[in-house]
């Protein structure tokens, strides 16, 4: 189960093969090791399950573009800066790609997690999971 493929990459960066690479294959596996990380941390373990965690039932789309944003910014655009001192258009890049994994991540959250925790392999609405709002309302 892939969260993203070579295939994403190319809808958001065009010119993201442009660089003497073929694949991104390893970048984008590396990148969905992290978002399941952060969900398993900040969502999943908070959450008072039985079982053992297991991403296998998370929703692959629903992570297709922070999936993206994350290879972009942390394995795929440091690749290809050079790290210079007055900086590049890749590292310019990375920064944006950091803000919008935080964003994409934050509104996932926010719209709530699909989690097939019955292993039915449909998604009820008993099995989308929101952020519990805990801001006081005046």
């Amino acid at each position: 189960m892939a969260f993203a493929t070579n295939n994403d990459l190319v809808d958001l960066v065009r010119g993201i093969f442009d660089h003497c690479v073929e694949v991104w294959t390893t970048q984008l596996l590396s990148a969905q090791g992290d978002v399941e990380r952060k969900i398993q941390a900040e969502w999943y373990n908070n959450r008072y399950y039985s079982g053992d965690w297991d991403p296998t039932l998370l929703t692959e789309t629903q992570w297709t573009r922070a999936t993206c944003y994350r290879a972009l910014s942390v394995y795929i655009l440091t690749q290809l800066t050079q790290w210079r001192v007055d900086g590049d258009s890749f590292q310019e890049q990375i920064d944006f790609y950091q803000e919008k994994f935080a964003e994409e991540m934050s509104d996932q959250f926010a719209i709530g997690i699909q989690y097939d925790s019955n292993e039915d392999g449909a998604i009820d609405s008993g099995e989308e999971f929101t952020r519990p709002d805990t801001r006081l309302w005046r």
